[in-house]
Order: structure tokens, then sequence, then C-alpha cells
């Protein structure tokens, strides 16, 4: 039988868990020469690691991001200020006068960290020029343009650091992920060299047995449609491994719960004798040696 596949790391951490467990009581009688209880803890235990420093990294990087973005706001309050104290000289909309700021084209302050930092570079420059135009009472002065812009590099710079931090660790996270998968994949392989694949310690490390037929996957297509007075004619796609099925039907507003009324080796099936004046929810599953496969999707049908 197919096992199923181990996707994210808390299902990993979660089955590598079990099988240690059952590897601690089982293990030895089968005997688990390498993929043992240690050396499954020993990988469970560098991914939990792992994982652990990853989401520390991204904590930082969401800090770092929060602090540059309150540096934003406070370069553009900056800038927006500086601008404005320049209207009654150059006018209230813009003309070329606010090239000397940087505002090129447009009275629009940025948001980028990249056009703030040009606009800080040019309001300082302006200012060194023009000292008379600072306004030293509100700090609109060509030291404070250097002070935000060497505070906004120096932000931007530390979370484009964090970004490869964050970048690093998730490799380092998924490295020792797929070792731990090797390993768990591992414990199945020699299992298999070592015990009978109906054997019922499968099912004690998590696994399915091997030698059991895997049940059919669901249903799909079901189309049901009234063809006479109390009859219905269903129709639906074959799954893999069906062999045969079941019809389920509930009566709205008289049964609780859906009741099987047939098992079909078709894909088709006719129900008669249909009570009038019903609404009628059907579904279908497919069957086989290995049980009863997931039901489809409910139609509901409606009698005269």
């Amino acid at each position: 039988m197919k096992q199923d596949s181990i996707k994210s790391v808390p299902e990993l951490l979660g089955s590598a868990a079990v099988i240690k467990a059952a590897a601690v009581v089982k293990g030895p009688g089968i005997p688990l020469l390498q993929n043992t209880a240690i050396n499954i803890g020993l990988d469970a235990d560098a991914l939990t690691t792992a994982r652990n420093i990853h989401e520390q990294s991204k904590v930082v990087l969401a800090t770092n991001r929060s602090l540059l973005a309150t540096i934003i706001v406070t370069v553009r309050a900056f800038l927006t200020l500086g601008r404005d104290l320049m209207k009654p000289i150059f006018g209230g909309d813009y003309s070329q006068a606010f090239d000397v700021l940087g505002l090129i084209g447009s009275l629009m302050i940025p948001s980028t960290t990249e056009e703030l930092l040009v606009l800080l570079q040019a309001f300082k420059a302006f200012y060194l020029a023009n000292p008379d135009m600072e306004d030293e009472s509100r700090n609109i002065t060509a030291a404070q343009a250097q002070v935000l812009y060497d505070q906004l590099v120096a932000a931007q710079a530390a979370v484009n650091v964090q970004v490869t931090e964050v970048r690093t660790r998730i490799e380092s996270r998924d490295t020792a992920a797929t070792k731990l998968r090797k390993r768990l994949r591992g414990v199945f392989d020699e299992m298999r060299q070592a015990i009978d694949p109906m054997d019922p310690r499968w099912l004690a490390f998590g696994f399915k047995m091997p030698g059991a037929v895997q049940t059919p996957d669901v249903v799909e297509g079901l189309i049901a449609v009234l063809i006479g007075p109390g009859t219905s004619a269903l129709k639906w796609n074959a799954p893999a491994r069906a062999e045969y099925y079941r019809v389920w039907m509930r009566v709205v507003g008289v049964d609780a719960e859906a009741e099987a009324v047939g098992s079909p080796a078709d894909i088709d099936f006719n129900l008669e004798n249909l009570p009038a004046n019903a609404t009628i929810e059907l579904s279908v599953s497919a069957v086989n040696d290995g049980g009863e496969g997931q039901r489809s999707d409910v139609v509901t049908i409606v009698t005269h």
C-alpha cells in the first residue's frame, strides 16, 4: 500500500515522534540497525532547532521592517514640512523652483527608501547652500537631513541583512527536513526487508501495512437526472481501484442519515420508487477489498 507523503515540518516532526516511540519498543525486535530511535531523535532534534532558529529570524526581520517603516514615516514628515515651508517662496503648486529640493515634476513625497534617500541628499545640499532657509526651531536643517539619511540607510541595511539571514535559515531548515524524511523512509525500508507486509507492527510506526489493499479514490462527476415519475438515473466517473459501488440516499426532512440503497458494479444506476414531492440527497462511494472510499459530493434532486 502506498504510504502517505509527509509535507509540512509539523507533520514531519509529528510522524518522527510516533516512529521514534515505536522504534524504542519495537525496533530491537525487527531489528532496526541503522535507523534507530537514537538516530531518529537526533535528526528530529536538528530539525526542531533549525525550525526554531528560522522562526526567530523571521521575528527579527519583522522587527527590522517595523523600525524601517517608523523611520520612513519620520523622513516623510521631515520632507513634507520642509517642502511646505518653501511654498510661500516657490509657490503653492509645483514649479521648477522646487527642483533644487529634488522635487522634480511633482510635489509628491515618495514612500520608497531609495527615493527618500535622494530627496534627503537634495534637501541637505539645498540647506547647506542656503542656511538662511533652515528652520532650526522645527529641526528642518541640513544636519537633520544627514541624521535621517544615516538612520534610513542603517534601517534598510538591517532589513536587507535579515532577509538574507531568513533565507539562509530556510535552507538550513529544509536541509534538516530532507535528512529527517530520508531517516523515516529508511525506517520503512528497513522494516520492509525484515518483517511481513501484513505484520501489525507497521501500524505501531504509523505506517500502512504494505500488503493491505488501498481503498478506492473518491467518486467524482456524479450526475442524477429524473427520467420518470419516481425514477432517477445516476452516473459517475470510475475512480482508481474501485471494484463496486454503494449508492447512498437521504430524503431531506425524513431521514437523519443517508442510507445505502444499492451496490452496483457499473458506473450507472437507476433509483426507482422514490417518494413524491421530496428533496433527495444522493452520493456514491467506491469499495474494494481494502474497504470503502470517501463518498462523492452530494447531488440533490426534487421529485414531483
